[in-house]
């Protein structure tokens, strides 16, 4: 069976920081795979992610917290 793979990018606005949350809209659902990136470093090391419908959500984890400007790179197959 073939999966069809898509994937992104997201920059953290103020209501994503203030959420504690982004979500975002993939229309896949399977393994998926997310990149954090702060200042051009990969800070995601500690961050809370799920995939339910096809939905991908990126949360605050125990040490990371998401700020404006953060780059959320992902896939999901």
């Amino acid at each position: 069976m073939n999966k069809m793979v898509v994937g992104g990018s997201h920059v953290a606005v103020d209501d994503d920081a203030t959420a504690n949350a982004v979500s975002i809209v993939t229309g896949a659902s399977g393994g998926f795979q997310v990149q954090v990136f702060r200042s051009g470093v990969n800070i995601g090391l500690d961050v809370k992610a799920s995939l339910t419908d096809g939905v991908l959500k990126v949360e605050d984890g125990s040490t990371y917290k998401i700020i404006i400007g953060d780059v959320i790179n992902w896939i999901v197959w």
